[in-house]
């Protein structure tokens, strides 16, 4: 009677509405990162993605890194227990993390393990890592209530 429970406080607490034109600049943003990226493999080191594929992904996805991390950090939800640097280090700590997790996903769906084509498949793994757990660990961290809405 006296009880009170609490409600989902990492979804509720801290979290304020994102306009469109906010999301459409971020993604706009990231897309130009990647075409940054793809320009400077063409025009600065000569390399692209069909002929020197895991230099490509490499370069691609060490330059998008700091433009995602940086830019999806602002969205952090639970804002005033977690700092802006807090998020970016769980960016950080997310890249290996689901790296591994797509590794182990594109093996399962057939990748080639041998040594010749590991640097493609690590580079590449790491690269979906960046463009799918990255963003979504940057803005809801460990709340395991915002991650299992995600997976429902």
């Amino acid at each position: 009677m006296g009880k009170t429970t609490a409600t989902k406080a990492s979804a509720i607490d801290g979290s304020s509405s994102i306009s469109a034109l906010e999301t459409f600049t971020v993604q706009l943003l990231c897309g130009f990162g990647l075409a940054f990226a793809f320009w400077v493999a063409n025009n600065i080191y000569s390399i692209h993605l069909v002929t020197h594929p895991s230099k490509t992904l490499l370069l691609i996805w060490i330059i998008e890194l700091p433009i995602v991390i940086l830019l999806y950090s602002r969205y952090r939800r639970n804002r005033k227990h977690c700092m802006y640097l807090r998020a970016v280090g769980r960016g950080f700590l997310a890249l290996p993390v689901g790296a591994a997790i797509n590794f182990l996903g594109a093996i399962a769906l057939g990748a080639p393990v041998t040594l010749q084509y590991l640097p493609k498949t690590v580079n590449w793994s790491l690269m979906m890592s960046l463009f799918t757990t990255v963003p979504a660990s940057c803005v809801l961290g460990s709340s395991w209530a915002d991650w299992r809405r995600i997976f429902a």
